[in-house]
Protein backbone atom coordinates (compact mmCIF):
# COMPACT_ATOMS: atom_id res chain seq x y z
CA UNK A 1 0.00 0.00 0.00
CA UNK A 2 1.43 3.34 -1.05
CA UNK A 3 0.20 6.83 -1.73
CA UNK A 4 -0.95 10.06 -0.20
CA UNK A 5 -3.55 9.85 2.54
CA UNK A 6 -6.37 12.39 2.23
CA UNK A 7 -7.38 14.21 5.36
CA UNK A 8 -11.01 13.83 6.37
CA UNK A 9 -13.21 16.82 5.77
CA UNK A 10 -16.32 15.81 7.73
CA UNK A 11 -16.46 16.42 11.50
CA UNK A 12 -15.28 13.49 13.56
CA UNK A 13 -17.90 11.85 15.72
CA UNK A 14 -17.26 12.52 19.39
CA UNK A 15 -19.32 9.47 20.37
CA UNK A 16 -16.77 6.79 19.43
CA UNK A 17 -15.71 5.09 22.67
CA UNK A 18 -12.07 5.52 23.60
CA UNK A 19 -11.35 1.73 23.56
CA UNK A 20 -12.65 1.54 19.97
CA UNK A 21 -10.55 4.52 18.94
CA UNK A 22 -7.41 3.00 20.46
CA UNK A 23 -8.17 -0.34 18.78
CA UNK A 24 -8.42 1.32 15.36
CA UNK A 25 -5.25 3.27 16.13
CA UNK A 26 -3.43 0.00 16.92
CA UNK A 27 -4.66 -1.63 13.71
CA UNK A 28 -3.21 1.27 11.73
CA UNK A 29 0.12 1.09 13.54
CA UNK A 30 0.46 -2.59 12.63
CA UNK A 31 0.04 -1.67 8.96
CA UNK A 32 2.70 1.05 8.98
CA UNK A 33 5.99 -0.25 7.60
CA UNK A 34 7.25 3.14 6.43
CA UNK A 35 5.94 6.68 6.22
CA UNK A 36 6.95 10.05 4.87
CA UNK A 37 5.37 13.45 5.52
CA UNK A 38 6.09 17.14 5.48
CA UNK A 39 5.78 18.97 8.77
CA UNK A 40 5.58 22.43 10.22
CA UNK A 41 6.68 23.21 13.74
CA UNK A 42 5.66 26.16 15.91
CA UNK A 43 7.54 26.64 19.17
CA UNK A 44 6.35 29.13 21.77
CA UNK A 45 9.27 29.89 24.06
CA UNK A 46 9.00 32.01 27.19
CA UNK A 47 12.29 33.75 26.40
CA UNK A 48 11.15 34.89 22.94
CA UNK A 49 8.42 37.39 22.05
CA UNK A 50 7.47 35.62 18.80
CA UNK A 51 6.98 31.92 18.01
CA UNK A 52 9.79 30.08 16.20
CA UNK A 53 8.49 28.57 12.95
CA UNK A 54 10.24 25.68 11.17
CA UNK A 55 9.41 23.12 8.50
CA UNK A 56 10.86 20.08 6.82
CA UNK A 57 10.43 16.39 6.02
CA UNK A 58 9.74 13.45 8.33
CA UNK A 59 10.77 9.86 7.51
CA UNK A 60 9.94 6.64 9.36
CA UNK A 61 10.92 3.02 8.70
CA UNK A 62 10.09 0.04 10.87
CA UNK A 63 11.17 -1.04 13.41
CA UNK A 64 12.47 2.24 14.84
CA UNK A 65 14.24 4.54 12.39
CA UNK A 66 13.12 8.15 12.33
CA UNK A 67 14.63 11.13 10.56
CA UNK A 68 13.67 14.79 10.82
CA UNK A 69 15.11 16.92 8.00
CA UNK A 70 14.60 20.60 8.77
CA UNK A 71 14.95 23.00 5.84
CA UNK A 72 13.82 26.34 7.33
CA UNK A 73 14.79 28.61 8.99
CA UNK A 74 18.12 26.75 8.81
CA UNK A 75 19.06 23.18 7.86
CA UNK A 76 19.45 20.58 10.60
CA UNK A 77 19.04 16.84 10.76
CA UNK A 78 17.97 14.55 13.60
CA UNK A 79 18.25 10.79 13.19
CA UNK A 80 16.95 8.26 15.72
CA UNK A 81 17.64 4.54 15.31
CA UNK A 82 17.18 1.56 17.61
CA UNK A 83 20.29 2.48 19.57
CA UNK A 84 21.52 5.99 18.82
CA UNK A 85 20.62 9.62 18.32
CA UNK A 86 22.47 11.78 15.78
CA UNK A 87 22.09 15.53 15.34
CA UNK A 88 23.80 17.56 12.62
CA UNK A 89 23.81 21.36 12.31
CA UNK A 90 25.50 22.17 8.96
CA UNK A 91 25.62 25.95 9.40
CA UNK A 92 27.29 25.57 12.80
CA UNK A 93 29.63 22.79 11.63
CA UNK A 94 28.59 20.84 14.69
CA UNK A 95 27.19 17.36 15.29
CA UNK A 96 26.25 15.07 18.18
CA UNK A 97 26.07 11.30 18.45
CA UNK A 98 24.65 9.82 21.65
CA UNK A 99 23.67 6.24 22.60
CA UNK A 100 19.91 6.21 23.04
CA UNK A 101 20.35 4.29 26.29
CA UNK A 102 21.75 7.45 27.90
CA UNK A 103 18.65 9.53 27.22
CA UNK A 104 15.81 9.72 29.74
CA UNK A 105 12.46 8.43 28.52
CA UNK A 106 14.11 6.92 25.45
CA UNK A 107 11.14 4.69 24.63
CA UNK A 108 8.91 7.76 24.20
CA UNK A 109 11.72 9.82 22.73
CA UNK A 110 11.06 8.82 19.12
CA UNK A 111 7.71 10.29 18.17
CA UNK A 112 4.17 9.75 19.34
CA UNK A 113 1.84 7.75 17.17
CA UNK A 114 4.22 6.39 14.54
CA UNK A 115 5.15 2.77 15.12
CA UNK A 116 3.83 2.83 18.69
CA UNK A 117 0.77 1.05 19.99
CA UNK A 118 -1.67 2.49 22.50
CA UNK A 119 -0.27 -0.02 25.01
CA UNK A 120 3.22 1.47 24.51
CA UNK A 121 1.89 4.95 25.21
CA UNK A 122 -0.15 3.81 28.22
CA UNK A 123 3.02 2.68 29.96
CA UNK A 124 4.00 6.33 30.23
CA UNK A 125 0.72 8.25 29.95
CA UNK A 126 -2.88 8.28 31.04
CA UNK A 127 -4.94 8.64 27.85
CA UNK A 128 -8.28 10.45 27.69
CA UNK A 129 -10.43 11.72 24.85
CA UNK A 130 -11.57 15.33 24.45
CA UNK A 131 -13.53 17.43 21.97
CA UNK A 132 -11.42 18.17 18.88
CA UNK A 133 -12.74 21.72 18.66
CA UNK A 134 -12.01 23.45 15.35
CA UNK A 135 -9.89 20.53 14.10
CA UNK A 136 -12.58 18.88 11.97
CA UNK A 137 -12.30 15.26 10.90
CA UNK A 138 -10.08 14.36 13.83
CA UNK A 139 -10.19 12.86 17.30
CA UNK A 140 -8.33 14.55 20.14
CA UNK A 141 -6.44 12.48 22.69
CA UNK A 142 -4.99 13.97 25.87
CA UNK A 143 -1.85 12.26 27.17
CA UNK A 144 -0.93 13.02 30.78
CA UNK A 145 2.46 11.74 32.02
CA UNK A 146 2.48 9.02 34.68
CA UNK A 147 6.18 8.81 35.46
CA UNK A 148 8.14 11.45 37.33
CA UNK A 149 11.01 11.58 34.82
CA UNK A 150 8.52 12.44 32.10
CA UNK A 151 6.51 14.81 34.32
CA UNK A 152 9.69 16.78 35.02
CA UNK A 153 9.82 17.70 31.33
CA UNK A 154 6.27 17.44 30.12
CA UNK A 155 2.90 18.65 31.35
CA UNK A 156 0.54 17.36 28.67
CA UNK A 157 0.43 16.14 25.07
CA UNK A 158 -2.50 16.92 22.79
CA UNK A 159 -2.64 14.38 20.00
CA UNK A 160 -5.05 14.84 17.06
CA UNK A 161 -5.72 11.56 15.22
CA UNK A 162 -7.15 11.79 11.69
CA UNK A 163 -10.58 10.15 11.63
CA UNK A 164 -9.97 8.41 8.29
CA UNK A 165 -6.32 7.34 8.44
CA UNK A 166 -5.98 7.03 12.25
CA UNK A 167 -2.52 8.55 11.92
CA UNK A 168 -1.28 11.69 13.73
CA UNK A 169 -2.41 14.94 12.16
CA UNK A 170 -1.15 17.30 14.85
CA UNK A 171 0.80 17.01 18.10
CA UNK A 172 1.16 19.65 20.77
CA UNK A 173 3.64 19.29 23.62
CA UNK A 174 3.07 21.45 26.69
CA UNK A 175 6.28 21.46 28.69
CA UNK A 176 6.57 21.87 32.43
CA UNK A 177 8.34 25.21 32.09
CA UNK A 178 5.46 26.71 30.08
CA UNK A 179 7.01 26.36 26.62
CA UNK A 180 5.04 24.54 23.94
CA UNK A 181 5.62 22.92 20.55
CA UNK A 182 2.97 22.30 17.87
CA UNK A 183 3.72 19.86 15.05
CA UNK A 184 1.41 19.60 12.02
CA UNK A 185 1.81 16.86 9.40
CA UNK A 186 0.74 16.95 5.75
CA UNK A 187 1.43 15.13 2.46
CA UNK A 188 1.47 11.85 4.37
CA UNK A 189 2.50 8.80 2.34
CA UNK A 190 1.96 5.39 3.88
CA UNK A 191 4.40 2.53 3.14
CA UNK A 192 6.42 4.18 0.36
CA UNK A 193 9.78 2.80 -0.75
CA UNK A 194 12.45 4.79 1.09
CA UNK A 195 16.02 4.43 -0.16
CA UNK A 196 18.37 3.10 2.50
CA UNK A 197 20.64 6.09 2.00
CA UNK A 198 17.93 8.48 3.21
CA UNK A 199 18.64 7.27 6.75
CA UNK A 200 22.32 8.18 6.54
CA UNK A 201 23.68 11.42 7.97
CA UNK A 202 26.74 12.51 6.00
CA UNK A 203 28.89 14.53 8.38
CA UNK A 204 31.99 16.15 6.80
CA UNK A 205 35.34 15.38 8.37
CA UNK A 206 35.89 18.99 9.46
CA UNK A 207 32.74 18.95 11.63
CA UNK A 208 33.20 18.49 15.36
CA UNK A 209 31.19 15.51 16.68
CA UNK A 210 30.49 15.41 20.43
CA UNK A 211 28.80 12.81 22.61
CA UNK A 212 26.91 15.37 24.69
CA UNK A 213 23.18 15.70 24.12
CA UNK A 214 22.32 19.41 23.97
CA UNK A 215 18.69 19.25 22.94
CA UNK A 216 16.24 18.14 20.33
CA UNK A 217 13.72 20.33 18.60
CA UNK A 218 10.43 18.90 17.37
CA UNK A 219 9.55 15.42 18.50
CA UNK A 220 11.33 14.69 21.74
CA UNK A 221 10.46 14.96 25.37
CA UNK A 222 13.98 16.04 26.24
CA UNK A 223 15.70 19.34 25.59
Amino acid sequence: MQGHLPLAQEPASSSIPLPDLLRKFNERQQAVQSLTATFTERKNLSLLAKPVLSNGTFLYSKPARIKWEYTNPEPRVFLITEDRFVAYYPNQKRAEEVPLSKLAGRRVFRVFGIGQSAEDLQKFFDIAQADSGDEKGAFLLLLTPKRRRVKDRLQLVRFWVDSQSYLPRKLEYLESDGDSTMLSFSNIRLNPEIAEGRFNVDIPKDVQVTSTFSGFSGSSLSR
